[in-house]
């Protein structure tokens, strides 16, 4: 399971790597330039902020129409969340592909969605391909489309700990050594492709942060506590 793990994670590095190129390549395609929505849109006509993403959601709304006449499309398992937990750790190939299409369409046009979710998809497929490939009992399918998740967290974030402990928690809802130690090597393994590949700068660039007197520590403390407070309340707000 180990060597598995680690040839899953290094698949769904590719697979991650591969998703987030098309979208710099259709960026740069579209624009003209590919270091980043913010900056392309203050270099667009307002109509072209407009219209744009209007285009882009109606195409991504109608890959996800299509995806429902996919086979499973409509039942649970086509999440990477629900194959693990609910279903048997099959992952459709074309449904996967569809919805992965229908983010891109999104991230590429302006929308408010995020890159990493499909990324994680991506990855977690190839997981549920080497589970069905090497004919696994369903356990073991199920660990390896985790294992999946896990590369896609790690190269979608750089944190591979954190991306293995994550889906280890949320998702598997376990701690033990036989699940947590697949998701850390195939999440290391993922993130030292990424890190030979690409490069091994952190994802979001923070300023030099010092603290400069115990003051600073109080308020620091009171303000901890007072999240930990209030996030009962704001959980029991949204049930």
């Amino acid at each position: 399971m180990l060597l598995l793990a680690a040839a899953v994670g290094i698949s769904g590095a590719f697979a991650t790597m591969g998703f987030r190129s098309l979208i710099l390549a259709a960026e740069q395609w579209m624009y003209g330039r590919s270091d980043g929505l913010v900056q392309i849109a203050t270099h667009l006509d307002w109509w072209h902020r407009l219209l744009i993403p209007a285009l882009g959601g109606l195409i991504a709304g109608g890959l996800l129409l299509g995806s429902r006449k996919v086979p499973g499309g409509n039942k649970k398992g086509g999440d990477y969340m629900e194959a693990i937990m609910l279903g048997d750790g099959n992952l459709g190939v074309r449904l996967s592909c569809l919805r992965a299409l229908s983010s891109f369409a999104s991230v590429v046009s302006g929308g408010a969605i995020g890159r990493e979710g499909s990324m994680v998809q991506l990855a977690a497929l190839t997981g549920s391909i080497a589970g069905r490939w090497c004919d696994l009992p369903e356990p073991r399918r199920r660990l390896l489309v985790a294992c999946g998740a896990a590369a896609g967290v790690a190269t979608a974030y750089n944190a591979p700990i954190a991306g293995a402990v994550f889906i280890s928690e949320i998702v598997l809802g376990s701690v033990a050594i036989e699940s947590l130690g697949p998701l850390i090597v195939s999440a290391v393994a993922a993130n030292i492709v990424v890190g030979a590949i690409w490069g091994a700068s952190p994802v979001y660039q923070m300023p030099q942060f010092k603290i400069h007197s115990g003051v600073s520590t109080t308020v620091f403390a009171a303000l901890g506590l007072a999240a930990g407070l209030l996030a009962p309340v704001f959980l029991t707000v949204i049930d």
